[in-house]
């Protein structure tokens, strides 16, 4: 909700409520009422509370300033009501119009301090007040006084509330509005970054056969191409449209979101990450930890990343650990090389410094598991490894009979 706005109103507010207040005592002062003097001082308390909320408005304040605001004024009437009859005066039916904002604009806590500051204020007035009294020369009753005043508290605050609550009803919706714009857009960018995911490791996984086929290329300019060497292009470029068809089946799918065995889906992915490194290497330490959990092409990749980025990062086999807690399934991929913490940041969640990239793969992936739920880190080990945790949430436990 645009608090500006509503502090703008509510300025515009008090000064037709402070004017209807100036016109009122002059009109029991004209009938006869005896009033004490301080009510007019106590009234001239209106004019910096009318300028408030404009000054606050202009400064972009929130749910405090307009709390301020409703107690301020609602001190003040409470005084004007105690010098004016107390809860006998019908304009304490003000206190209503006051309640309706507050619980319109503000949230529960806030709303509950103006309804507990209201009712105790009334309950006061009820009990300690300054009783009107009709003077020698009085042209009225106490009953015409309650009449009009009735009159007077229904056409103020029927017309406060037509004029007030539509405008606090337009912001609302103004600002649902914006938050499903501000939803939508939030989904395009997820989409697009799972789509900047599974490209970048098509890219990745084409690097391979792209390497080969200019290695080829080179040796064609120097000798007869043999058809082994022919064999071998087709294998290569055939590799790339499959990765390209992956991709493309992979971004249709990017959104159908199920579930699979965490075990197996880790099996799996180390099966395609050999086919794209065929000199990749691990331990699995322990990889039993059953557990089902979200699968997506976007998840995949982001495994597939995660291997190239412990594998580069060190010269010794990955090692590879798993477990399952009760709300998470975790794996711990682990670079004992000595050598693997310079290559990784701990003061970024997903840093990376690798000599001829700067880590998009880890941020891309990072970004693709936190839409479901789960994380990386990355920590440099005492010994000088590196270690990447990936937590995902599991779906629902396995239960082995």
């Amino acid at each position: 909700m645009n608090f500006g706005n509503t502090l703008t109103r509510l300025g515009l507010l008090r000064f037709s409520v402070a004017l209807i207040w100036l016109v009122l005592l002059f009109w029991l002062a004209f009938v006869g009422f005896n009033l004490p003097p301080i009510i007019w001082w106590v009234l001239a308390g209106y004019i910096p509370l009318i300028a408030l909320p404009f000054w606050q408005a202009s400064r972009r304040m929130g749910q405090d300033a307009l709390l301020l605001n409703i107690v301020a004024e609602t001190q003040l009437m409470t005084a004007l009501l105690f010098f004016s009859g107390g809860a006998t005066n019908p304009v304490i039916s003000y206190f209503l119009v006051l309640m309706v904002v507050s619980a319109y604009s503000l949230n529960r806590y806030r709303a509950l301090i103006v309804a507990g500051t209201l009712i105790l204020d009334y309950s006061v007035l009820t009990q300690w007040y300054t009783p009107l009294a009709m003077g020698m020369d009085g042209k009225g009753s106490l009953f015409d006084w309650h009449l009009g005043g009735m009159w007077l508290t229904f056409v103020l605050s029927t017309l406060i509330i037509a004029a007030f609550l539509p405008a606090l009803v337009r912001d609302r919706q103004r600002h649902v509005v914006e938050i499903q714009a501000l939803r939508e857009r939030q989904l395009k960018n997820e989409q697009l970054i799972g789509i900047a995911t599974l490209a970048a490791g098509t890219a990745h996984e084409m690097g391979t056969p792209l390497m080969t086929l200019d290695m080829l290329l080179d040796e064609a300019t120097e000798h007869e191409v043999s058809d082994e060497d022919i064999t071998v292009m087709r294998q290569q470029v055939e590799r790339c449209r499959h990765s390209l068809q992956q991709l493309a089946m992979a971004g249709r799918q990017s959104n159908a979101h199920s579930e699979h065995d965490a075990e197996e889906w880790l099996l799996r992915q180390l099966h395609r990450w050999r086919l794209s490194k065929p000199h990749a290497l691990w331990d699995e330490l322990d990889c039993k930890a059953t557990a089902l959990i979200p699968a997506s092409p976007l998840l995949d990749q982001a495994l597939l990343n995660l291997l190239d980025n412990a594998a580069e990062a060190g010269q010794r086999p990955v090692q590879l650990r798993s477990r399952a807690t009760s709300d998470f399934w975790e794996l711990d991929i682990i670079q004992p090389d000595p050598e693997a913490a310079s290559h990784i940041s701990e003061e970024a969640v997903f840093a990376s410094q690798k000599e001829h990239g700067m880590g998009i793969g880890l941020y891309l992936s990072n970004a693709s598991i936190e839409q479901f739920g789960g994380s990386i880190h990355l920590k440099a080990l005492n010994s000088g490894g590196s270690l990447s945790h990936l937590k995902l949430p599991i779906v629902t436990r396995r239960v082995n009979v």
